[in-house]
């Protein structure tokens, strides 16, 4: 738990003492940081719990409860439980700026962890808020004591802007950090995001050329708007024009607006489900490697679309089993699954057409296929070295295949390898080449996420490593999952020149979330004038690495 120097609350951390109290809040404090030091949280907490029973009008009580709530997230994989203990942990924050707005160590705390949260826990705007409010004290007081919380403040509020896209006012402050502090680890780091930011706007800017120009209608319809801003039905009317154009970021715009002023149109959040759904759909978008939490914003938003657009009709079977589909395709972090099987039940028990219960049907089974999928999860995960874990491991291992390699000009080296997990998410994935003396030569595939997060990416340590991500626009693709995979080396490196005759490595690496599975292999082959074989089987999780060179 960490303690905040900042002499403008220094004397928030005063001890004191209440007529008839045993212990200071000084003394508490005291008494659950060496229970922290002793990694004994849980008694920190039930102390500092204690402390709040006793001095419920202390600031600085509840600034530290909040911070010992947050430790709680350290390790932490449901991100149902993460959401409760972020609620828990900002309502600590909440109480301690309404009891003293003038406590900055609650104003830093609440903002810096407000920006860096997901957005989906809605403290972003709310962190950007006591960021700046901080930085301006901090300014105004001239005190060069405080330079270093002022930089950090600078870093965060860059942080913030730049997961809320915006850009501008995210450049300006990590240009104030590498002002304030060149040569420092925090220069460097607002310098990567800068570069982070460069490289966005130069996809933005290609990506912008593919965009087909505003149609007659979209134009007239803001000509419209021009004149009546707050009308609800030019905003629902312009959102279902760019979605019919499949611009789906532009319709989700509209019909957000739309929403906040028709709230109770269930035509509005019908279309809006749909962009959003179809946005989440699309391909590769840059905004990942901004906000890596920006698919996972999709996720939650549209599941909140759909929970309204039920509310205001809650007898429209349609929506019902849509929001089934979507409750159970999300990632179990999202939390649907159960409501999804309930929806799903009610379509087959409504007078629904055979199309949609058979479709309901058949997410049913997906859903059921899912929860059976949790009790080896767990097994795997907290009994890896048990019997029962290997039993697992059969149970799921496939069988190999053969491919037809006939339609593929040789040479060209084959790499045969297996899947044999399955986890909630399919796994981060990547193939890829060195030469005899660990140089990097080319990615044959990383799934998308490995790839597009760049940076941000831990997963795939051994191939970020190598790669430096430098090889992924043409590889990556959607990752895959249990199962037998092939893919096909043309003897080209990453700028297109045939390699040489040699020793070269194969590396398939393999990340698994939440059971945190992971597992790497290797197969060396020779190129050169005869035909080479190389088969690997190790582990549970690549149990199969077959690499054939072919003339």
């Amino acid at each position: 738990m960490k303690k905040f120097s900042l002499y403008v609350v220094v004397f928030l951390l005063t001890g004191f003492v209440c007529f008839g109290l045993g212990k200071t809040v000084a003394e508490y404090i005291d008494e659950a940081q060496a229970y922290l030091n002793l990694n004994n949280l849980e008694k920190a907490i039930t102390t500092m719990e204690q402390a709040v029973k006793e001095y419920p009008d202390s600031s600085t009580v509840y600034t530290q409860m909040g911070l010992l709530y947050g430790e709680q997230v350290q390790g932490m994989k449901d991100f149902s439980k993460i959401l409760q203990v972020f609620t828990k942990t900002f309502a600590m924050w909440d109480k301690a700026l309404l009891l003293d707005p003038n406590n900055f160590e609650a104003r830093f705390y609440r903002g810096a962890w407000g920006v860096s949260v997901p957005k989906f826990a809605g403290q972003t705007e709310k962190g950007i808020h006591d960021l700046e409010f901080i930085a301006i004290v901090i300014e105004q007081s001239g005190d060069p004591v405080l330079q270093e919380y002022l930089i950090q403040a600078y870093q965060y509020l860059g942080i913030g802007y730049q997961k809320l896209m915006a850009i501008q006012k995210a450049k300006e402050f990590y240009a104030r950090v590498i002002k304030a502090a060149p040569g420092s680890d925090f220069a460097k780091q607002a310098q990567d995001n800068l570069t982070r930011i460069d490289q966005f706007e130069q996809w933005q800017a290609e990506h912008g050329k593919k965009t087909q120009p505003d149609s007659p209608q979209i134009l007239q319809l803001k000509q419209k708007l021009e004149q009546e801003p707050n009308n609800a039905e030019f905003l629902l009317a312009l959102g279902q024009a760019y979605a019919n154009a499949e611009r789906y970021q532009e319709a989700v715009i509209y019909l957000q607006e739309a929403a906040q002023i028709d709230s109770i149109n269930v035509d509005v959040y019908r279309l809006l489900a749909l962009s959003l759904q179809n946005l989440a759909g699309e391909e590769y978008d840059a905004r990942i490697s901004l906000d890596t939490d920006f698919r996972t914003d999709l996720a939650f938003a549209l599941m909140s679309v759909l929970d309204r657009a039920v509310a205001l009709a809650p007898n429209d079977i349609e929506l019902r089993l849509w929001r089934g589909i979507a409750g159970v395709e999300m990632p179990f972090f999202v939390g649907r699954l159960e409501q999804g099987i309930d929806d799903l039940y009610m379509v087959l028990q409504s007078s629904a057409s055979a199309d949609d219960k058979a479709e309901a049907l058949y997410w049913l089974g997906v859903a059921y296929q899912k929860k059976s999928m949790t009790y080896w999860i767990e097994t795997v995960t907290q009994y890896s070295n048990s019997d029962a874990a290997q039993m697992v491991f059969n149970r799921i291992n496939p069988q190999v295949g053969r491919a037809d390699l006939s339609e593929y000009k040789k040479p060209i080296l084959v790499i045969d390898f297996i899947l044999g997990f399955r986890d909630e998410l399919a796994p981060q994935t990547a193939v890829w080449i060195e030469d005899k003396d660990g140089n990097f030569i080319k990615t044959i595939y990383v799934s998308g996420f490995s790839g597009y997060a760049k940076e941000k990416q831990v997963n795939l340590p051994m191939w970020s490593h190598s790669s430096e991500y430098v090889d992924i626009d043409g590889v990556t693709a959607a990752s895959i999952d249990l199962g037998h995979h092939i893919y096909i080396w043309d003897l080209k490196d990453m700028s297109g020149k045939k390699v040489k005759s040699g020793e070269y490595t194969v590396f398939v690496e393999v990340s698994y979330w939440p059971s945190m599975q992971y597992q790497r292999v290797s197969a060396a082959v020779r190129i050169g004038k005869k035909e080479k074989k190389t088969v690997v089987e190790q582990g549970n999780l690549i149990p199969y690495l077959e690499v054939k060179y072919i003339q």
